[in-house]
């Protein structure tokens, strides 16, 4: 179900009320090339590949049409057929027929070659077919007069090539060059081509530039530096031709971005000590995100769509980069990957960097200003006026009734158009729940020490906003980003990450499978009270980190108690994720499953929730003493780990990001243990 929903996933087309916008005119242009057309599924199954699978199956078929015809030329030998008797004629009617033919087809008769070569081919073996003993038992037993028939295969080759004998060594050049040089040749090429590119069709060259560029406090603001550095851009030389085009872009992008601008000072870092290739590159990104598409000029417009359309993939492969293990802990860099799968959102919704590094602030599940502009119609402006409404958000936004959102929407300038396609994509809006549980596998006590394989299981509810607001139900229309000129479906990746100290311990890209909307409650999960201590009937009930649900980080704000894991059923048929990682070493941990859309700009879902790693001594290397894993009280709120960085926060401070620690600054977070005494943590 999971691939025949992929599909389903990407845009589709839509009608859009109100085109007057810059998003209503996007919004109509990327309508009418998603609506449906015969002629525009010939286009799309044009593709070479399809082409080749067709002429393929045209020429089989003509093969066995050509076949089925020389089968009905080559008829097998049957005398009776060829003397014009029925089976089991006697001998003098046999004798009787022969007359006949011999009249009609004996050479004395007939003076025609054909005739002559007819009466003794067929109508005399015929004859002695029928009359003679010994023909007749080679008739039953082979099928001809003449005993058993020899075959011969060969190759068709043209008369001339044989005629004088001189052709010999050429034949057995064209055999040679052809049967054995060619496809020796041909397989050469491929395998000096594929070397070039990895199992994902990515160039190896560009895995290497990523594995060198990549820094532990990357974000979001340094990742096109990063990305623009793939193989696949620098194979694209820039021609004489588009060196003013590049020019006429970056001046028009200057106010979005004032490091393009020739005049200013970082133009030199900009231009001049990066190639020409990797610059164009760069300032295509980056007029994407600022919604300057259409201004491109001309000669760029083919780089532009390969970028974008190269992206995502690129984007990934960094992603990985990010998240590969490294020394000393074998931890990935949780910063890195934010800032991807940020840059990732920034070029689908097409939304500057530099307003999410306004607007962010490391206020996750929300984005602030940046989560509106996602939206239809909504500029700057609009987010202004919005404001001035205590509309900060998208979940501000999200939390209103119908009705209350109406009357803001249209007291900022909106018409009723525009209100309608906000509400279109606003019901397709995801809404996540989740529910978090830690334990070491074959652990009954569920203590977690220093090296343990700890198994992470994520219970993951998605809905979507449109439901929500109907009261229940499933299915709703696909994700829509006119700005985005190719389909795209929302794809999520699952992180577990200790943000403070920049390790991201676990991640893997996930599918998610809707559920259908079930309204929740704003009381906290009570834990399960304990039972009485009777070791003959009772069940001891591990102290597991805890299970923690959650609405939407970016719709609800309803939070629960944490809870043991004895009490992981509660939410239903939620969709179940799992992981491992390596249990760091002793401490207490603040540590945060995190849920995040490359498609959608704050609707990403975290979930905190502490954990104790206690120290392996000789005796819990025998047998394992009383459970070391807390639960930390309430957890998803985002008041309780105060002092992290989330996302891009710390932007600032990085610009000489070269100089930090691999896992974070010398600063490190402290927890208190059982006994009251801190605990230091740092990876």
């Amino acid at each position: 179900s999971g691939e025949s929903s992929d599909e389903e996933k990407k845009q589709q087309y839509r009608t859009v009320s109100d085109s007057s916008s810059e998003w209503g005119k996007a919004a109509a242009q990327q309508a009418e090339r998603l609506k449906p057309s015969l002629w525009k599924r010939l286009i799309e199954f044009s593709t070479p590949g399809n082409l080749s699978v067709v002429a393929g199956w045209l020429i089989i078929f003509a093969l066995m049409m050509y076949i089925q015809s020389l089968s009905q030329e080559i008829k097998p030998f049957d005398p009776y057929e060829i003397m014009g008797l029925d089976y089991g004629a006697t001998p003098k009617q046999v004798k009787s027929a022969y007359r006949k033919l011999s009249l009609q087809y004996h050479p004395d008769k007939n003076p025609d070659p054909k005739a002559a070569t007819y009466f003794a081919e067929f109508i005399t073996k015929a004859y002695t077919a029928l009359t003679d003993e010994v023909a007749k038992e080679n008739m039953e037993k082979y099928g001809h007069p003449d005993g058993p028939q020899a075959y011969t295969v060969g190759i068709a080759l043209p008369a001339f090539l044989f005629e004088n004998g001189k052709m010999a060594p050429v034949v057995l050049a064209l055999t040679v060059g052809l049967g054995i040089l060619l496809p020796l040749g041909l397989a050469v090429c491929y395998l000096m081509s594929s070397s070039k590119y990895t199992s994902s069709n990515v160039m190896t060259t560009t895995i290497g530039n990523y594995n060198y560029l990549i820094k532990p406090m990357m974000t979001l603001q340094r990742v096109p530096e990063v990305l623009v550095y793939a193989g696949e851009y620098l194979a694209r030389p820039v021609p004489h031709s588009q060196s003013a085009a590049v020019l006429k872009l970056a001046s028009s992008l200057r106010r979005h971005y004032p490091e393009v601008d020739t005049k200013s000072d970082g133009a030199k870092k900009f231009f001049e000590r990066r190639p020409s290739s990797i610059v164009r590159a760069h300032l295509l990104l980056l007029a994407q995100t600022c919604r300057e598409g259409a201004t491109v000029p001309q000669p760029l417009i083919q780089d532009f769509h390969y970028v974008l359309k190269s992206s995502p993939k690129l984007l990934e492969e960094l992603m990985k980069v990010a998240i590969r293990p490294r020394s000393p802990f074998g931890y990935g860099f949780y910063r890195p990957a934010i800032g991807v799968l940020e840059m990732c959102q920034s070029i689908t919704q097409a939304v500057s960097l530099s307003v999410r590094k306004q607007s962010d602030k490391g206020n996750t599940g929300d984005a602030g200003m940046a989560s509106l502009l996602q939206l239809p119609h909504v500029d700057t402006d609009v987010t202004k006026k919005l404001a001035r409404k205590k509309i900060r958000g998208l979940a501000d936004l999200m939390a209103l009734s119908k009705d209350e959102r109406h009357k803001a929407l249209e007291t900022s300038g909106f018409t009723t158009g525009a209100v309608n396609d906000l509400d279109a994509t606003l019901s397709t809006v995801p809404l996540i729940s989740m529910q978090v549980s830690c334990k070491t596998e074959g652990e009954e006590d569920g203590a977690i020490m220093e090296g343990d394989l700890v198994s992470c299981k994520v219970r993951v509810r998605l809905n979507r906003f449109g439901c929500k607001e109907a009261g229940g139900g499933e299915g709703t229309p696909p994700a829509f980003a006119p700005f985005y000129p190719f389909p795209r479906g929302e794809t999520w990746w699952i992180i577990l990450a200790d943000v403070s100290q920049n390790a991201l311990m676990a991640a893997q890209k996930v599918e998610l499978e809707e559920r259908e909307y079930r309204p929740l409650t704003n009381q906290p999960l009570a834990l399960e009270p304990k039972q009485p201590s009777n070791k003959a009937n009772s069940v001891k009930q591990p102290k597991a980190v805890q299970d923690a649900k959650e609405p939407s980080a970016g719709a609800e704000r309803e939070e629960s108690a944490a809870q043991e894991a004895g009490d992981s059923e509660t939410m239903g048929d939620e969709q179940e994720l799992s992981f491992k990682f390596q249990a760091p070493p002793p401490a207490v941990y603040n540590l945060s499953v995190i849920l995040v859309s490359d498609f959608w700009i704050g609707c990403d879902k975290k979930v905190h929730f502490k954990l104790k790693v206690g120290k392996r001594t000789r005796a819990e290397r025998e047998g394992r003493g009383q459970a070391l894993v807390t639960t930390g009280g309430p957890v998803g709120s985002d008041s309780e780990v105060e002092d992290e960085d989330d996302y891009d926060s710390g932007a600032d401070e990085i610009e000489d990001y070269d100089s930090e620690e691999e896992y974070g600054t010398e600063e490190s977070g402290s927890e208190s243990d059982g006994d009251g005494k801190p605990v230091k943590k740092k990876l």
